[in-house]
């Protein structure tokens, strides 16, 4: 935290994954806001932690199926 008061912006935003490059530049200052689906499938943090595709969906589903059912049940 001392970083940001002394005003250093460099440790804002997600860190580096993979050969994923994080980048918080404007596009036309030479950084992308975007990546293809290709390099998400490929280098995303549960592939490096040995997740592969297909779990990840299984587990998002679910994941996204348990929220729904219980935001019904607290009537939310």
């Amino acid at each position: 935290m001392a970083s940001l008061a002394s005003g250093d912006s460099s440790q804002i935003g997600a860190p580096e994954v993979g050969s994923l490059r994080t980048s918080l530049e404007k596009p036309e200052d030479g950084g992308r806001w975007y990546f293809s689906r290709k390099e998400i499938e490929e280098n995303s943090p549960s592939r490096c932690d040995g997740v592969d595709l297909k779990k990840e969906t299984y587990l998002r589903k679910s994941y996204c199926t348990f929220l729904q059912d219980l935001g019904m049940r607290l009537k939310v």
